[in-house]
């Protein structure tokens, strides 16, 4: 075989497989847009069976969310491991005086 051959050849398994590749993502998207209506579809006569119901009652008021805040000596300990860890350390040197929110996060 010729290098023009081997040429041919490899340009017409590409473009046959890049055409398959093509019409199943088609054969994918028609599926998918099909289905949808058929949900819709049903879902449409199941509203259409159900009878009108009464107003529903107001919901009454959520109590309040309690948060739970955590122990700020677990929370130094926690801290003071990682950095310790970072630095490839011992945590003995030491002490975590603040914690501060860093409004600029570089990672």
């Amino acid at each position: 075989m010729s290098l023009s051959n081997i040429f041919l050849d490899a340009l017409s398994n590409t473009l046959l497989g890049m055409g398959m590749v093509f019409v199943v993502l088609i054969i994918i998207i028609v599926v998918i847009v099909l289905m949808s209506k058929v949900v819709r579809a049903i879902e449409g006569i199941g509203k259409k069976k159900e009878a009108p119901e009464a107003a529903a009652p107001a919901p009454a008021p959520a109590a309040p969310v309690v948060e739970e805040e955590t122990d700020d000596l677990e929370l130094v300990a926690v801290i003071t491991a990682a950095v310790a860890a970072a630095m490839g350390t011992s945590t003995d040197g030491f002490v975590v005086r603040s914690i501060k929110r860093a409004k600029n996060r570089n990672w």
